[in-house]
């Protein structure tokens, strides 16, 4: 029969492993790609499982190729096949390495290609939630408020007018025969005109008018 103590010393080591195997399991590629050795072996297969559409990973792999990194093969068309790819996904290394190699440089059509796919789902995303919205209206807004203006009471109110001024016009120059003086001059007031004459006779005026 085996004693508790003998059946604990045994159980340890299985939870060891256990964790081991755990963390072991919990380790992802992008972990292992930030903590393990640059161009280790590790680091190289964490790069090669996140290369899909990734440029930078893509360079590394190439990279890891060129290098000769145990699990991968130093095989000039590998290496030239990740470089070119990683260009074409925007890669600045990767255009690097080929122009370093004195092969061509392409475009970055797949980044390109990629951006264009992503706008282009995001401006279906934006119609189709338009759509949706004008479908289902949520309750009507009120009108806004027209603001009332008030006009101030503009009625004309005529000016009283005012009397013309009186007008004297002279007609005739001042005559003396003798000791008879006569004078005449014109009156206007509002527009009604006379002619008053003044006749002086050894000092004594009579004055008319016409």
């Amino acid at each position: 029969m085996i004693s508790s103590s003998r059946l604990r010393a045994l159980r340890l080591p299985a939870v060891l492993l256990g964790g081991a195997l755990l963390g072991a399991c919990q380790a992802t590629p992008q972990l292992t790609l930030a903590s393990a050795p640059a161009y280790s072996p590790e680091w190289c297969a964490a790069a090669k499982s996140l290369a899909t559409n990734s440029g930078s990973n893509l360079f590394a792999t190439g990279r890891c190729h060129e290098l000769g990194i145990a699990g991968f093969a130093k095989d000039e068309n590998l290496y030239l096949f990740y470089y070119t790819q990683g260009a074409r996904w925007g890669s600045l290394q990767a255009a690097e390495a080929l122009a370093r190699l004195g092969q061509p440089v392409p475009d970055a059509d797949l980044q390109a290609e990629a951006r264009y796919r992503a706008d282009r789902r995001q401006a279906d995303a934006a119609m189709a939630a338009a759509i949706s919205g004008r479908a289902n209206p949520g309750p009507p807004r009120p009108a806004p408020m027209t603001p009332t203006v008030r006009i101030p009471n503009t009625t004309f109110q005529p000016t009283p007018m005012r009397p013309a001024p009186s007008l004297t016009i002279p007609t005739q120059s001042t005559q003396q025969q003798g000791r008879t003086t006569t004078q005449s001059r014109r009156e206007c007031v509002n527009g009604v005109c006379k002619t008053v004459t003044t006749t002086c006779v050894n000092g004594s005026c009579t004055t008319t008018s016409q």
